[in-house]
């Protein structure tokens, strides 16, 4: 009986003639074979196509024909024929996991959900996304459903404890809609945070925020909507407005219907009316307001990417919290480039960046969840 070696040696030797194409005995240098190996099959496409036809041999009728073969012996058992078979099969698996390019599974890079983590005053945390859910808060109720999360609370309680707040998070690459107890709409957008009670007191209506927040405020002119930032606060009675303070030393709130009132944390304070604009730079200590398109600032509530004569810089800033991304840069001066461009949110990145791409002179190369941006030779 042959050494399992010696079937080794012969199906390795079978194997890469079958995948060489040769039907008969060459002198080619071992070397040399394996020189033309690589180069035949160094395109991982043609590999594989070749390995659905290796898989497809049938061995016991090519050991059949190489029975007659000068380099086989006449007495070799059928039973030998099985087992270099097997051992075929077996040099053919171990040949692609050594010798075939490694091949990395590409991260494909999704837009952003709705997601969002809901923290209760005692600390109690909930993953939430649109699954009907229902968590009971002593005399309010918070539903979670398709449409966001709602609050409802039991407006005939009118005890003096201490206002309880939670807290609405929503990380990168998600976005969220919030419906509090007096009827006001809330919408976060990627890394936002909204701090919210169940119950309003009856003189005040005060929320914390952070990242970007647009609000619809119910109107009571009895109870002011107070929504306080980390560098001053917002007083409405009840509008349509956008916040953010993404930037660490910039506040920025746009309006869209109504009247609101900013005040500074060095006490300046500002009124706006609709289609204004108000940028405090904490650095400098100023405040600066002009008259803008507002769905330049607001239209990712509506599923919308709008930008007008933005800077590159800010371009990737924006799509880097939505598609969870990190982004790099090869030169600095390609962050100062203007663009200008609407699309919609759950586009895939890769249509929206052959968009940039065209005419521009700026490449974007995705390796997994990065993407370098550099100019295009």
């Amino acid at each position: 009986m042959a050494h399992w070696n010696e079937i080794d040696d012969i199906s390795g030797r079978l194997l890469k003639k079958i995948l060489l194409g040769e039907d008969r005995e060459n002198s080619t240098p071992p070397r040399e074979n394996a020189g033309r190996l690589t180069d035949k099959y160094k395109d991982w496409d043609t590999l594989a196509e070749q390995s659905k036809k290796a898989l497809k041999y049938d061995a016991n009728e090519a050991f059949r024909k190489l029975r007659h073969r000068k380099y086989r012996r006449r007495h070799m058992m059928t039973r030998w024929s099985i087992a270099a078979s097997i051992m075929l099969l077996f040099s053919l698996s171990i040949f692609f996991i050594q010798e075939s390019p490694e091949v990395k599974s590409v991260a494909k890079i999704e837009p952003g959900y709705k997601k969002a983590t809901l923290t209760l005053s005692d600390g109690t945390s909930w993953d939430i996304r649109e699954a009907a859910t229902v968590i009971q808060v002593k005399d309010s109720e918070l539903k979670v459903d398709s449409s966001g999360l709602s609050v409802f609370s039991d407006t005939t309680n009118t005890s003096q404890e201490e206002t309880q707040y939670h807290t609405l998070s929503v990380p990168r690459g998600g976005e969220y809609n919030l419906t509090l107890s007096d009827g006001t709409q809330v919408w976060l957008n990627s890394e936002s945070e909204l701090r919210f009670p169940t119950r309003f007191d009856a003189n005040n209506r005060t929320v914390y925020c952070k990242g970007e927040v647009y609000f619809d405020v119910t109107r009571n002119p009895n109870s002011p909507f107070i929504v306080k930032l980390d560098k001053g606060e917002i007083s409405v009675l009840g509008t349509e407005f956008c916040t953010s303070d993404y930037e660490n030393s910039v506040v920025e709130v746009t309006l869209v219907t109504g009247k609101v009132r900013f005040k500074a944390q060095n006490g300046d304070s500002v009124s706006l009316t609709p289609s204004q604009h108000l940028v405090y730079n904490t650095a400098t200590d100023s405040i600066s307001v002009t008259t803008v398109d507002t769905r330049v600032y607001t239209a990712w509530k509506d599923n919308l990417f709008c930008f007008e004569d933005e800077t590159l810089e800010n371009i990737m800033r924006t799509l880097s919290r939505w598609y969870n991304i990190n982004i790099r840069f090869e030169s600095e001066d390609l962050k100062e480039r203007h663009f200008s461009g609407t699309i919609e949110r759950f586009t895939g990145i890769k249509s929206f960046l052959e968009l940039f791409e065209t005419g521009t002179g700026i490449k974007f190369d995705i390796h997994g969840h990065e993407i370098t941006v550099r100019a295009s030779k």
